[in-house]
C-alpha cells in the first residue's frame, strides 16, 4: 500500500530524517514521537497542498505508484485530516452541501443508506446535515470532518493529531469508528498520544 523509504526534509535550520516505512492494506499504523519531532512536516510533505520545506527520498510508493509523480490524482486514492481540519469547514455551506461537494469531487453518487450507517457509527445525528458549521459542537464538526474524509471510501486514510483538543466521549467515538474501518482501509494516525496508539494501532513507528 505504502512505502517510503530514505525520507528526508530540509528546512533552511533544520534537517530531519526519517525511518522507512512499509505499510501493508488494510494496516492501522501509528506513527509516534514528541512535539516538534517531525510527524506533521512528513504527512505534509507526502500528502499535503502547500508544503514548504524540500522533501527528498529513495522512495515513495502509493498502490505501487510513486506518489510524487500522481499529483492530484492522489486524493482520489486517500484522504487526509490535518490537525484542527473542522476549522476548514465552509462557514456558508451547510454539512449537506459539504457532503455533495465532496461526493461529486470523486465521481461519487449520494448513497442514502451508506450515508446514514457511516453517520450513526460516529454518533451523528442525520438531521444535522442541515446545520451550518457554527451551529455545531467542536466535536460533532471534528467528527463530521471524519465522516467526509471516511465516506470517499478512500484506499488510504491519513489523520494527523485527531485527538487535539477533544473531550474524551468525541475521542472514544472516533476510535471506536477509526477500530471498526480496520481491515478495510489502510489507516495511519500520527498522534503524540501513547496510550491512544496503544488502543487503535497494528504497529506502531515511533521517530
Amino acid at each position: 500500500m505504502l512505502v517510503l523509504e530514505g525520507a528526508r526534509i530540509q528546512y533552511s535550520h533544520l534537517t530531519l530524517s526519517y525511518p522507512d516505512m512499509h505499510i501493508a492494506a488494510g494496516e492501522f499504523v501509528g506513527i509516534s514521537g514528541a512535539s516538534g519531532c517531525g510527524k506533521t512536516s512528513l504527512l505534509e510533505a507526502l500528502v499535503g497542498r502547500d508544503f514548504r520545506g524540500e522533501f527528498s527520498c529513495e522512495r515513495a510508493l502509493l498502490v505501487g505508484r510513486d506518489i510524487r509523480m500522481l499529483g492530484e490524482a492522489r486524493y482520489r486514492l486517500l484522504s487526509y485530516c490535518p490537525q484542527f481540519a473542522q476549522n476548514a469547514l465552509n462557514p456558508k455551506l451547510t454539512m449537506r452541501q459539504h457532503l455533495r461537494l465532496t461526493l461529486k469531487g470523486n465521481g461519487l453518487s449520494y448513497d442514502q443508506e451508506k450515508i446514514e450507517v457511516l453517520l450513526e457509527r460516529l454518533r451523528l445525528s442525520v438531521t444535522l446535515l442541515d446545520h451550518y458549521p457554527a451551529m455545531l459542537s467542536g466535536g460533532q464538526k471534528q467528527r463530521f470532518v471524519l465522516f467526509l474524509c471516511a465516506v470517499k471510501q478512500p484506499e488510504l486514510l491519513i489523520l494527523d493529531e485527531p485527538s487535539s483538543a477533544l473531550d474524551v466521549i468525541t475521542l472514544r467515538d472516533i476510535v471506536s469508528f477509526l477500530t471498526d474501518l480496520r481491515g478495510k482501509t489502510t489507516i495511519i494516525m500520527a498522534s503524540h498520544s501513547q496510550q491512544l496508539l496503544s488502543k487503535a494501532a497494528d504497529q506502531i513507528i515511533s521517530f
